[in-house]
Parts: structure tokens; C-alpha cells; sequence
């Protein structure tokens, strides 16, 4: 019985990234590629982990703008748009 934890092929881990990056979330990208869910799992922490620890590159920028939100919601907030009906 093999045991050994087998690294996912550079061609694995880009087009993991790149259905990511697309927007797919973890589960739809593993299953668009076949992947096992160990090997998956492996991806989504490779793609979690950047140099320096930077911001998830999956959060929009506006979400990590603490400062801005808290400018705006002193302003009244953010504009709503009425709901539209038919």
C-alpha cells in the first residue's frame, strides 16, 4: 500500500488557481477538475497562501478597506437603490 502524499501537478495547481480566480468556489473547482479531496484541499491552502501574508486575493479590495467603510457609514452610509418592481 502506497502512503505517500503525492504532490498535485503544476498543470493541477494552475488551472486550480485560475478556476479561482474566475470566481468558482473551492468545491465547484474540484469538482471542474476531478480532483480527490485531499489533493483539493492542498490547492485551496496553495492558493490561501501568499508572500507577506497578504489579503485574501478572493475578498473584494472594498471588503478590506476597514478605514473607507467607516468614512462612508460616518457620511450617511452607501446609497440604496430602490427595488424595482414589475
Amino acid at each position: 500500500m502506497n502512503t505517500s502524499i503525492q504532490e498535485p501537478s503544476p498543470l493541477a495547481s494552475a488551472s486550480y488557481a485560475a478556476l479561482r480566480y474566475e470566481g468558482l468556489p473551492p468545491p465547484r473547482a474540484r469538482a471542474a477538475l476531478g480532483l480527490a479531496p485531499q489533493t483539493a484541499t492542498r490547492l485551496e491552502r496553495l492558493f490561501q497562501a501568499r508572500p507577506g501574508g497578504g489579503a485574501d486575493p478572493m475578498k473584494p479590495r472594498f471588503a478590506r478597506h476597514a478605514a473607507h467603510v467607516r468614512s462612508a457609514l460616518a457620511q450617511g452610509g452607501f446609497p440604496a437603490l430602490p427595488e424595482r418592481r414589475r
